[in-house]
C-alpha cells in the first residue's frame, strides 16, 4: 500500500491560530464539523475554492493570504513497444505544487 503524504495548511493554521480560535471554534464559524476542518487544515482533505472562500471571510483576510494549493500528481507511462511485445515500461510519478508545473510549461511553450 502506498504511503500517504499530507501536506498541511501552515498559513490556514497560522491565521486562525493569530485570531484566537481553537479548530473547534473556528469549524463552527464556517459551518463545519471540527473533525472535517481538521482534515482539511491538516492537509488530508482538499479545500474547494468556496471553502478557501468561506475560511477567508471568517478570518476577514483575502483568500490570497491563506491558500496553499495541493500539488499536482503527474504520471508518466512510457511503454514503447515492438510489434507489441513490450520492451521497456516505467512510470514517474512527480508530486509538487502547482506552480512548478506552471513555470516548467512556460519553460517548455518558450523554447
Amino acid at each position: 500500500m502506498a504511503k500517504m503524504t499530507f501536506i498541511p495548511k501552515e498559513r490556514l493554521k497560522n491565521a486562525r491560530i493569530q485570531r484566537g480560535y481553537k479548530q473547534s471554534e473556528f469549524a463552527e464559524r464556517v459551518a463545519m464539523d471540527q473533525s472535517q476542518y481538521s482534515r482539511r487544515e491538516t492537509g488530508k482533505v482538499a479545500i474547494t475554492d468556496e471553502e478557501w472562500e468561506r475560511f477567508a471571510t471568517a478570518l476577514g483576510v483575502e483568500k490570497e493570504e491563506i491558500v496553499e494549493t495541493e500539488p499536482r500528481v503527474i504520471n508518466i507511462v512510457n511503454n514503447s513497444n515492438n510489434k507489441g511485445n513490450s520492451i521497456n515500461a516505467f512510470e514517474i510519478i512527480i508530486k509538487a505544487p502547482n506552480h512548478f508545473f506552471d513555470d516548467m510549461k512556460k519553460k517548455w511553450i518558450s523554447s
